[in-house]
């Protein structure tokens, strides 16, 4: 048994692929496997294999013909610069590179590797369907290391998890099961498939037989025509995704049956206008521990804030700086265990054992439990901001920044200061841009917030920086305004003095 055979079983011949503005069937997505297959068979050395291409229906060839014939695949973000592809190439150390032509000028500069194009590949025929590309259908691959993907790196640098196949699998029916996914589903996504979610997107479509429709970038008018035309049904996507379709899907612009938000949190408000209009659900997890709550359309109002119930067969704990056991309501380190979690990260057997406390992993979030089993989600811990001695949760700022009527997101941050350790910093993307608007949004906020909270310094940007999944990287944003070298509590420094 694998994966690819698992596809197999539940192949649909009227079921389509539709990747952007391309529509393609199982029946030649199984064609483009047998190719893939009988190629990388010829091939001497093709224990791990790298795919960097820009064509992501041809990442999901790959990701089902190397589960066919038992060896490790490592997808690579197309977006990512120069030097990032480098150097997660040295991270994986693969024997095989399987690259597009654009990427030609980067891929020239790697040594001893085994080098083909994509287009190489694909613009062959297959000879014969050889009896032992149907054998190797039927092998039993499902506990080999089968996927190395890199974490997406918001709060420090990207790191290689490991999966096996089975762990894959067992996630698709974790998945397919909480959210009652059927064949007749119509299953969006909109993370790239180097991705962890973006992989269990489209496992879920395959392994379940059904229609998948995938949009990398987004773009309002061709969203709506393409969800429209493909009757979605299904869809997990990422808060800020959400946020920009918004008037859509509550005026009905828009119909998607059953949303699921992940990867950042959704305010309060947005919540509450979903959940009366669409089957509203929010998860919490992370690429090495899968999902960990759900918090469904059904969950009592008082448990909005929360980012879910634990899940049936997930562990939670909540610890302290000394990785002590905190009781309900106490804020802490989240930590999760969970049978579906990761094989640990690829050549780094240090770094996985830092990564638990006694079996359960470090989210890097912190957090508390209530007594009913609901998880709140409370800051990342790299994103405490340490002002006076006081301890300053960067969401709880957020939170009621954006319940602004013109603030369409926003980032804060810590930023260092010889007064104060660090300053309350927002950087905000607005709606309309509006003469004086700092001193209304302070004024806003003023009755909001108590005052070892509001931002001292405030920005406003036309774009934040995001990752593939929409996730703000802060880190970039605090080294570009820490380089800037204000001095905001200069004036206050003078009048002590």
């Amino acid at each position: 048994m694998n994966l690819y055979s698992c596809f197999l079983q539940k192949f649909q011949n009227n079921r389509k692929l539709a990747f952007d503005k391309s529509i393609y069937s199982y029946e030649d997505l199984k064609l483009k496997i047998d190719i893939a297959t009988e190629y990388l068979n010829k091939l001497k050395n093709n224990n791990k294999i790298l795919v960097l291409t820009d064509n992501s229906y041809h990442l999901g060839v790959f990701l089902l013909t190397i589960a066919r014939i038992g060896k490790i695949i490592i997808p690579v973000n197309k977006d990512l610069k120069e030097k990032q592809i480098l150097d997660q190439i040295s991270a994986s150390n693969p024997s095989v590179i399987i690259y597009s032509k654009i990427f030609k000028k980067i891929i020239s500069k790697v040594k001893n590797k085994i080098l083909v194009s994509s287009e190489q590949i694909f613009n062959n025929r297959l000879e014969k369907y050889r009896k032992g590309i149907n054998k190797m259908s039927k092998k039993n691959y499902m506990n080999q290391s089968f996927i190395i993907t890199f974490s997406s790196g918001t709060t420090s640098n990207p790191k290689p998890i490991l999966f096996t196949q089975k762990i894959k699998y067992e996630r698709y029916e974790h998945i397919r099961k909480l959210y009652k996914i059927k064949k007749r589903d119509i299953i969006l996504t909109s993370s790239p498939l180097d991705h962890s979610l973006g992989q269990r997107l489209f496992f879920l479509a395959v392994l379940t037989g059904c229609n998948l429709v995938y949009l990398r970038k987004y773009n309002l008018k061709i969203w709506r025509k393409i969800i429209k035309k493909n009757k979605v049904s299904f869809a997990i996507l990422p808060s800020n995704y959400l946020k920009l379709l918004k008037e859509d899907l509550l005026n009905k612009r828009i119909k998607i049956k059953k949303i699921v938000s992940a990867a950042s949190d959704i305010n309060k408000s947005d919540k509450l206008l979903f959940r009366k209009k669409i089957d509203f659900s929010e998860m919490y997890g992370a690429s090495e521990i899968g999902t960990i709550t759900n918090l469904s359309k059904s969950a009592p109002i008082n448990k909005i804030n929360s980012v879910g119930k634990i899940l049936s067969g997930a562990e939670v704990k909540i610890f302290d700086k000394r990785f002590n056991s905190l009781s309900a309501f106490k804020i802490g380190k989240i930590a999760c265990k969970t049978k579906l979690q990761f094989k640990g990260y690829y050549n780094n057997k240090i770094l996985t054992k830092r990564s638990k406390v006694d079996g359960f992993f470090l989210t890097g979030d912190l957090g508390y439990v209530d007594n009913d089993n609901y998880l709140y989600f409370v800051s990342r811990e790299n994103d405490v901001i340490i002002s006076s001695g006081l301890n300053i949760y960067s969401s709880d700022v957020e939170k009621e920044i954006n319940e602004h009527k013109n603030i369409k997101e926003c980032a804060v941050i810590g930023l260092k200061d010889d007064f104060f350790g660090e300053i309350v910093f927002s950087i905000c993307v607005l709606k309309k841009q509006k003469k004086n608007f700092e001193l209304n949004l302070r004024n806003f906020l003023s009755n909001r917030l108590a005052n070892y909270q509001q931002p001292i310094g405030y920005s406003f940007i036309n774009e934040l920086p995001k990752n593939v999944l929409g996730k703000i990287l802060k880190r970039d944003l605090k080294k570009i305004y820490n380089e800037k070298s204000y001095d905001f509590s200069k004036n206050l420094r003078s009048l002590l003095n």
